[in-house]
């Protein structure tokens, strides 16, 4: 078998071009060969029509190929859909079936190379008719022409994939719509694509969707995406959509908001024995021990009270305790540990014990 039978690789950018370059050739000579425009005349309704005529007139035999050769004439097949999608859309012409064919055979170095050509041509209309026609889905809804719901109904546990785990278990997660994928760009370009993305109504977001869908479509691939919703207009002029709101100023913004330096509050833990923790937990009643421990601070404070005395035997601080103080609050705390010479923990510890103390006093 001759290599002149599959067109080279080295020519498939040059595919495309002639392909184009035929039908403009066309359309000076007979705009018959042309569909007229209408409403009712989409883009899936012509990459079907295009697949049904191809396959009734030429009704070519799938080839024998090896997987090299054949990925060759499926490359080939690519490049003409996407000049086949850039002539419908960008430039409004729809050559019909007879035209298509006879700017096929003119692009192909032999019959048998028409023959797989449009073989894996129709193969490829039929993947690029199922995205085109999801994305038309996606855009006027699936059911009576009413828009999608944004968010999913809710599953029973009987369709769960594991109904013994919770839904949202990682085997029981519904698959994402969408992915996140590494983008690292100038700053230059960030800001012209802002720019841009602004004065067409659009997120960033959805620029930078379509430029990869739009590169991805000159190279053939099927992919469609869903018109995006039209931008909104006040007094006839298109407004820009909402921006969420800037980030407060924080000490430290190249880092978390959550982060230690952000946080209004200071989280601190304090570790006390069984024996103390027992008796917070009688003195607590439905309270947690979080919160009694800060009453029992802010009591100390308030009433500026002398600490009682440490217990006379070493004990084993197994019991941690959470607390949260305002930063300001627990730099006082921390100055009057500082000044009676305790630790921080410590003179937690000692005020404990100060507020069961005072508790027992005023209980009967």
């Amino acid at each position: 078998m001759s290599d002149d039978l599959i067109i080279s690789v080295s020519k498939l950018s040059k595919l495309g071009a002639a392909y184009r370059a035929y039908v403009f050739r066309a359309k000076k000579i007979d705009a018959e060969g042309f569909f007229v425009s209408a409403l009712h005349r989409t883009y899936p309704w012509y990459v079907l029509a295009l697949k049904n005529g191809l396959e009734e007139c030429v009704k070519p035999r799938r080839p024998l190929l090896s997987e090299a050769r054949s990925e060759a004439v499926k490359l080939s097949a690519r490049q003409t859909i996407a000049a086949i999608r850039t002539l419908f859309l960008d430039d409004a012409l729809a050559p019909n079936v007879p035209l298509v064919i006879a700017a096929l055979k003119d692009i192909a170095p032999t019959p048998l190379a028409f023959e797989r050509l449009t073989y894996y041509l129709i193969a490829e209309l039929q993947v690029h008719l199922a995205s085109a026609l999801l994305a038309d889905d996606g855009r006027r809804g699936a059911v009576g022409g009413k828009a999608t719901p944004l968010r999913r109904s809710a599953r029973d546990r009987s369709a769960l994939p594991d109904p013994s785990q919770p839904a949202w278990a990682t085997m029981n997660r519904a698959p994402a719509k969408k992915v996140q994928i590494p983008c690292r760009i100038d700053p230059a370009i960030k800001e012209l694509i802002g720019k841009d993305a602004e004065t067409q109504g659009m997120s960033q977001s959805r620029w930078l969707e379509e430029a990869i869908a739009e590169k991805l479509q000159r190279q053939g691939y099927a992919v469609e995406l869903p018109k995006a919703g039209k931008p909104q207009e006040k007094n006839g002029k298109r407004t820009s959509r909402p921006r969420r709101t800037q980030r407060r100023s924080i000490p430290e913004p190249d880092k978390s908001p959550d982060a230690s330096v952000n946080r209004a509050d200071q989280p601190t833990t304090v570790r006390v024995s069984k024996a103390l923790m027992s008796e917070i937990d009688k003195a607590r009643g439905k309270q947690n021990r979080s919160r009694w421990m800060n009453e029992a601070v802010t009591a100390f404070v308030g009433e500026n009270a002398a600490l009682p005395e440490p217990p006379g035997t070493p004990e084993v601080l197994s019991e941690p305790i959470g607390l949260r103080f305002d930063k300001e609050f627990f730099t006082e705390i921390s100055g009057r540990a500082e000044k009676s010479g305790e630790t921080v923990s410590e003179w937690f510890r000692r005020v404990a014990r100060w507020y069961l103390e005072e508790n027992q006093r005023d209980s009967p």
